[in-house]
Parts: structure tokens; sequence; C-alpha cells
């Protein structure tokens, strides 16, 4: 699975008007909710932005279009955001209700009433509100279910009015007069009207009780038993406020949530006090020039707080709030919470998107750039200005995928393109993948150690790594000018010595460094995976070159055979095409070199090394394609003439003296020539039928073992490109063979074929899957066409012979396939005998041999002698032990309380005697 989170880049929505104090002014920025009477309100794809002097624009995030404008005077300054409503009352009718807070020459709340009926007519009015306390500004406006009135309905709302001291107003939502307020004091412990001075209020949230339940109040059952009636999301579900508030004498922050009086409540005036659910303090002081920004989620009970470059995720869910996370950013200046693991923050000039639980990067962007910032239209005019490169995050729509924000005079989106999720609807949320290798550094973590005290010791990356790695040894050709001088003088001794520094070469002349392996090639006890691979290529390039045979051809050789380096690389696996490339690549000069045809590896070990063990230790210490597994098994079979005749033999021709034969000196040298040649061929021969008699029988077993493991399209395709059809026919012949060398076409009941048997040869069990699978891919590599056209032509060139091939390998198969179901048949008759034999022989006493890595304990020397076994005179032993059990052995020792061993008594050894005796039940038969 790969990453997929990642941003777009941004985009123009709209262009907005500049408030007319460009110093000052500011833009304030509101969420639309809408839907119909009754029914929970929606967050709309829509925003309401105010612009100090200018008025209040709405804008469609999906289309980029303004909505509306209203106009307001130029003294005017917004407050706080402001709130707007659309209820569709009807299908042809629709109802908008912004609500606004400024401040200027007259402290105002405002409201603007759009009625459209139909497509085209729209009835709009403005009713103000004056405020009486000027000293306090309007920190959030809030529109909520009607809590007090004489004609009060379901669909009925009002407007709650927040101020920076704590005091809290309710306005009618379609009059804007005053219905109650609550004083500062109801926000104080004790109502302390003293301790309510330095009182004031940073962040506030409208949700319901439904939410809350779900979430900060889930377990504070205590705190739902103030409502008169059972919470429910379609039922009863009064609104709630999240407040945080700041205490500047006690530098203490504090969680409050208040719910506003009940419409039960007995009125005596408009003084009411908000009913105070919850008040918890938070766990860390704040700072005096401290300057936050807050976000909730009720729905998982999460608070985000951004202060001083460190975003805090708060839990409260719990009895109070608790630091979940911190997450350190530079020079940050807004965030937005995507989802549960993804926070965009934005800094001076990049929006990143972070995830607070692994605290790494999911993503950024730089904006700064010109081509960051894209228009759906074609861009206005610059106006004149200052700029201001920083953004300022403003909301996120998950239906959109959007996040928008006002950068300068722009309201700005950016999509962001997550993961799916079940209902393959996207999600901006990062998953473990997406934080893979982009951790943020210097944060503190959860288990690190403080400082000054000493950490424990830990294993890191820089450990396992090889040392030349990870120090830097100087520039690469100062490291090799030894080897270079010792390369171009061919000293192959010399450069053994000065690379056995670099890699573990020394390990194979060690005397007690290397242990036999079954088929007779050495497996050294020092494993050659810590090391620098550079080395190994570098190794690799100097010992392989290529000779140019034509301008078009080339030949892969070995040019230079340092034989310690050589033998380690190929009993290290390192000596395979792909390396041997790789190593080519960096030698050649300005063309790129070519790749290695295959067969030309193993072209080079056999013509350096006929005796074939080399192509033995490459066959099973290295990686080889199937096509190259081919090449050898080609080879193999060609030296021990299962080919036919041999295409190497070249016979001399009859020629009509036109071609003058050589002449005194020339003979001689010719003469010599061919008797070198023969005294060769004769020390090949006889190493092959002496010390080296198996060799070639080993890797021909062995590569054939390997290319079974290979998938079988592959196996079918080279051997379709690699061997002709008469090759392929010698093979099914070598399978043939083998089949009946392992006595797979022999029957179990039949002693007339028991000569054809080869009892010295030791075939696994599983070689029939291994047989069978590669006569299926000889048999489909030859094809039908193959078969039937009589064009194949086969060991000894007769058409005719394909045909008595086929019926040949109908019998065997015939045969093999009897004799698997009579290996059946004798497996159900012996199965009890062999599981009771298995059960007897694991419960005989047997002596342990101790581990030879178990320290303080010293290796048991000599044979461990196993018990005898003496034949009985009892004629019941005789009888096949058809269901029965064998008897463990009881255990002389016993462990008691607290881990004491301790020798069993002859009282305890005859108790665990009679109870493994079964239970004799006597049955009687009426007739």
């Amino acid at each position: 699975m790969s990453s997929k989170f990642s941003l777009q880049s941004p985009y123009v929505v709209a262009s907005l008007p500049r408030p007319i104090d460009h110093s000052k002014g500011r833009y304030v920025v509101g969420d639309v909710y809408g839907g119909a009477p009754g029914a929970k309100k929606r967050k709309r794809s829509e925003l309401a932005v105010g612009i100090d002097g200018e008025g209040l624009n709405l804008y469609d995030i999906s289309s980029s279009k303004l909505i509306t404008s209203y106009a307001l005077p130029p003294q005017s300054s917004f407050t706080c955001p402001p709130a707007s409503l659309r209820t569709r009352i009807s299908k042809s009718k629709t109802e908008r209700r912004t609500y606004a807070s400024t401040a200027g020459i007259q402290s105002q709340i405002s409201l603007f009433h759009d009625v459209t009926e139909g497509t085209s007519h729209t009835k709009s009015s403005t009713i103000s509100h004056s405020l009486q306390n000027t000293r306090s500004s309007v920190v959030f406006l809030g529109v909520i279910s009607a809590t007090f009135g004489l004609e009060l309905s379901a669909t009925s709302t009002d407007l709650l009015v927040i101020r920076k001291d704590g005091e809290i107003q309710c306005l009618d939502g379609g009059t804007l007069q005053e219905k109650w307020n609550s004083p500062t004091t109801a926000l104080v412990e004790g109502h302390d009207a003293t301790r309510s001075k330095d009182f004031e209020i940073e962040f506030a949230h409208l949700t319901n009780a439904h939410a809350a339940s779900q979430s900060i109040l889930k377990n504070r059952q205590d705190v739902l038993a103030v409502f008169a009636q059972e919470i429910s999301e379609d039922g009863f579900n009064p609104d709630l406020v999240v407040l945080v508030t700041k205490a500047s004498e006690t530098l203490t922050r504090t969680l409050h949530i208040i719910a506003p009086p009940r419409r039960t409540a007995h009125i005596s005036g408009l003084q009411h006090s908000v009913q105070a659910l919850l008040t918890a303090p938070f766990p860390l002081p704040y700072k005096r020039k401290d300057n936050p920004t807050f976000s909730i989620q009720v729905s998982s009970g999460i608070l985000q707080q951004l202060s001083n470059n460190t975003l805090t995720t708060f839990d409260l869910t719990e009895s109070g709030p608790k630091e979940q996370s911190s997450l350190s950013v530079s020079k940050a200046e807004s965030f937005l919470r995507l989802s549960s693991t993804s926070i965009m923050i934005s800094s001076n000039q990049y929006i990143t998107v972070y995830n607070p639980k692994y605290q790494s990067i999911l993503a950024a962007i730089d904006f700064t750039s010109e081509e960051s910032l894209k228009r759906k239209r074609q861009s206005q005019n610059e106006t004149n200005g200052t700029s201001n490169s920083s953004c300022n995050l403003i909301t996120y729509f998950p239906k959109l995928g959007a996040v928008v924000g006002i950068k300068d005079n722009n309201l700005i989106a950016i999509h962001v393109e997550g993961h799916q999720d079940r209902q393959g609807r996207p999600r901006a949320a990062g998953l473990l993948i997406d934080s893979l290798g982009c951790s943020v550094k210097e944060q503190s973590r959860p288990g690190r150690g403080k400082r000054g005290v000493d950490s424990v010791g830990a294993n890191t990356l820089e450990e396992y790594l090889p040392g030349p790695i990870t120090t830097f040894e100087g520039p690469w050709a100062e490291q090799t000018e030894s080897f270079e001088k010792s390369f171009i003088a061919e000293d192959a001794e010399k450069f053994d010595e000065l690379i056995a520094e670099k890699l573990p070469t020394s390990s194979m002349t060690e005397p007690n460094s290397a242990k036999p392996f079954v088929n007779g090639v050495k497996v050294w006890a020092k494993e050659a995976l810590n090391v620098d691979r550079r080395w190994v290529i570098y190794a690799l390039s100097k010992i392989f070159s290529r000779i140019e045979e034509s301008p078009e051809q080339s030949k892969l050789s070995i040019s230079f055979y340092p034989p310690k380096v050589f033998l380690w690389l190929i009993n290290a696996g390192h000596m395979t095409v792909a390396n041997i490339e790789a190593a080519l690549r960096i030698e050649s000069a300005t063309p790129p070199a070519k790749t290695i045809a295959s067969g030309e590896l193993i072209s080079a070990i056999v013509e350096l090394n006929p005796d074939m063990d080399l192509l033995l230790a490459l066959t099973g210490k290295n990686y080889l394609g199937a096509t190259e597994l081919l090449h050898a098994i080609r080879t193999l079979m060609e030296s021990l003439e299962m080919l036919g005749e041999n295409t190497r033999v070249k016979q001399g021709l009859l020629t009509n003296g036109e071609d003058a034969g050589p002449v005194n000196g020339d003979a001689d040298e010719q003469l010599e020539e061919l008797e070198a040649e023969a005294e060769k061929d004769l020390e090949l021969a006889e190493y092959q039928l002496g010390p080296g008699s198996g060799i070639r029988g080993q890797a021909l077993s062995l590569a054939l073992s390997k290319l079974y493991t290979c998938p079988t399209s592959a196996i079918v395709h080279a051997l379709q490109t690699t061997l002709t059809s008469q090759e392929i026919v010698c093979l099914i012949y070598l399978l043939r063979f083998e089949l009946a060398r392992g006595a797979w076409t022999a029957k179990y009941f039949d002693d007339d074929e028991s000569e054809l048997v080869d009892e010295d040869a030791e075939v696994p069990g599983s070689a029939i899957i291994l047989i069978s699978s590669l006569l299926n891919n000889c048999i489909d590599a030859v094809g039908a066409g193959g078969w039937l056209s009589g064009d194949l032509k086969l060991v000894e060139g007769d058409p005719f012979e394909a045909e008595e091939l086929i019926s040949s390998l109908k019998l065997e198969v015939s045969a093999a396939l009897e004799g698997i179901q009579e290996a059946a048949y004798l497996k159900g008759l012996t199965s009890e005998m062999v599981r009771y034999g298995d059960a007897m022989q694991k419960s005989l006493p047997q002596e342990r041999e101790p581990d030879s890595d178990a320290p303080g304990r010293k290796k048991h020397k000599g044979p461990v002698n196993p018990p005898i076994l003496l034949p009985s005179s009892n004629s019941e032993a005789k009888v096949l032990p058809l269901g029965l059990r064998a008897d463990k052995q009881i255990s002389l020792l016993k462990i008691g309380a607290g881990g004491e061993v301790s020798r069993r008594t002859a009282r305890d050894i005859g108790h665990l005697k009679s109870q493994k005796v079964g239970k004799y039940t006597l049955e009687r038969i009426m007739i």
C-alpha cells in the first residue's frame, strides 16, 4: 500500500474588497448553516465574510460565486465572525437570516433578513439592536432554539450574544428584542463579583446535549441529571455552549459547559443566569503574552490550542482537560483540523499537514511561488496595497475535499486528496504509511528521557549498517588508488590482500571457519551480509569485462582472476547478473553498458573452470533466473553426453587441394598445440572420472531443483527460447530416467522390477512433484503442434519416435499413479503401527544433549547411549499394535510448591500407575 495523502495547488475562489483601514482593518469569516424548520442544522458550503468598513458578503465555495452582499457604514468594524442561517420553509420559499456584530460610532447587532419566493423575487430587510454596555465587546454570535417567549414553537430561534467579560445575552431571532441576560458572575465560581474583574472569554462554541453526552459528558450522568427529560438526538436535545476562559490574576484557564435557562424557569424580569454544567481547569497555566487560537471537535471530545508555535491537543472525555499530545511548529499562525489524524497548519510561507499522533508531516505546499496560486477565472487587475504572505485558514468542507483560507485579499481554496473509506468517500485521514520517513524533528515524544538522565542503550540503524557506510573514509579515488595499481599490474595476489581489508575474504583461510554442505560446496560460518556493497560492485567490475567480437557483438569474459575474492563472491551469493550489470555500467565509458545476454555468465564460469566446481557453487549460492538455470542444465547435459551427438566435435572434410596445409615449422607448432589440448582433455577426464565424478550430477540435480521453484510461465518461456526441441526431448528422457531410478514407476507388490531400482539412490519423497512438474513444462514447451506435426527430431532423428515417446510417457505416468495409490493404501494399513512406533520411541527415556550456547554448561563429549531394546518372548508382544497407545514413562522427579524439585516416592509412583489403568466394563447381551 502506498501513501496517497497530498495537497493540490491553491486557487482563488473570490477576490475580496480591501478594508477601508489597510493597517488595522481585517476580515472575519463565519459558517453558514441550513435546514428545514425543526430539523437538524447542517453546515453548508457557503461562507459569510465580514470586511471592516465595507460590508458583509456571502460566497458559495462550490461554485466560486458571490451570493449576496450587505453594506455597512465606513466607520464600522466587526467584533466577531458573523452567523448565518438559511431555512427552507417550503419548496418555493426560503429564508436567510444573517447576524453581525459591529463597533464604531455605536456598537450594535444587525440582522439582514432575506425571503425568497420562487426563483427571482427576494424581499430584504435590516434590523439593528444597539448594545448598552460598550466597554466589553461581543466575541461570539450563535443561533439557538428559542428559550423564552409567549408564543414559542419548535421552529423558533434566538440569537445568543456572548461578550468578552462573560456576560451573555439572548435576543429574539426575528426582532432582536432582548429576552434575557446572564451576568458575568454566573460563570465565576461562587458568584464572586470581585473575581469577575479579571475574567475574560477566549473561545466559545455552540453544540447540543446529545453530542456532548456521547463524548465530553459520556460518563457524567450526574451532570445530565439537571435536565428534566431524557436526552435523545431526535427528541429533547437542548443547546449547550462550550467556553474557554482565563483569569489574568491567577494565570489559569478554565473549561465551562453551560446551558441556557430552561423554558420552564420562572420569568422575573430579564435577569437569568445560565446553568453551569461543568467547570474544569486546564492542567498548565498560561503565559501573559499568550494569544492562543482554539478548535474543538465535540463528537470526539478533542480540544486543540495553538499558542507560542506549539499545537497542544487536550482530551475532554475524562473529568477535565488532559494533555494528549503536543507538536512544535516554527512560525505557526493558524491551524485547521481535518480529521483525528491530520492537522493543517499555516506558517510563514508554507501550508503543512501534520499527523499529531505520529508527529510527522503528511503533505506540504509553498504558496509563495507564482505557480502555486491558480485562479478558476481570469484574474483581475492587481490592486495597490501591501502584500501579506501568510494565509489564515478558515474552514474545511469534507464533501468538497477543500480547505478555505484568506491570503491577502483573496479567498483561496486548497484541495486535499487522501484515502477513501469503505463506502468510497474521500477522507483526509493520515495513515501510518503516510508518516513513515516523515517525522518532524526536535519533538518531545512520550518515552523520551529527560536531559541529564542517562539513557538506556538501544540498537540504532547505524549499528546494523557496515562501518564504511556510516563513516567518511575520504574520496573514492583515493580509496581505490592502491587497488587500481595492483589491477593494472595484474597482481591478483596483491589485490586479494588489499580487498581483504574491505571484504571478509580472510575467513576462508581460517581452519574451522567452514563446514561441508551436502552437495560438496562449503558454507562459510561467517555470514557475508554485513559488507559494503560498493566494494562488492568494485571487485566485480575488475573481474568481469566485455570482449568485442565484432562492432555489434560482445561477450562477457573474466579478464582478471583473484582467487580468494572470486571464491568469496561466488560463495557469498554476490555473483548475480544484476550485480555484474551494475559493475559494468560503472566501468563503461560514455555509452551505457549492454545488458548481459542469457547464458553469458554460465559460459564465462565454465570457460574459467571446466571441472564444473565453480558452476556447482554458482548454482547453489547465487540467484539465477529460469533462463540462466536452463543454460547451466544444457551445459551439464552436454558434458555428460546426454544431448546425443556432440556438436562441438568438428569432423575434418576432404579438400581438393586448393588450401595448402601448414609446412615445416607451422606443422610442429600445431602438433604441439594438439598435444597440449589432448593432455588437458585427458586430465579433465581423469578428474571427472575420479575425485570430481559426482560434481556434475550434483550440479545438475541442484539446477533442476532450483528450476522447479521458478514460475511455470517463466519455465515454459525459457524452454522455448533457450533450448531446441531436440534438447527439450533430451531433458524429457533425463526426467524419465530419474522417474525410473527413484522407483516411482515400480509397484510395491511386484518383485519383478526390483532390478531396475537403484538402491544407492537417496530420492526424497517430494521428488515426484519436481519431476512431474518439469515434465509438464517440457511437454507444454514443445506444444501440441510440435508433437502432432511430425517435424520434431528426437534423439535418434526418427520422426516416428515421437509417437513411441508419448506412449511410453502414458505408461510411465500410469505406473507412477498406481504406485502412489498403492503407497496410499499401504499408508492406511501401516499408519497405526507407525503412529504407535513413533509414540513408543518418544516415550523412551532419552539423554538430552546440553545446548552449546547455554552459559555455565559444558558440552557433552562422546556419543549419547541410546536405550537397549531386547526381544520379548511374550506372544502378545508380537501382535500388531493396532489401536494401542504407548505408555508414557513416569518421571522419577516432581516439581513441588515454589519450584522445588524432589524425588517421587514409591507411593506416588504406584498411585500414578493405578491412574493409568483403564476402566473395565461388563456388558450383557440379551438374545
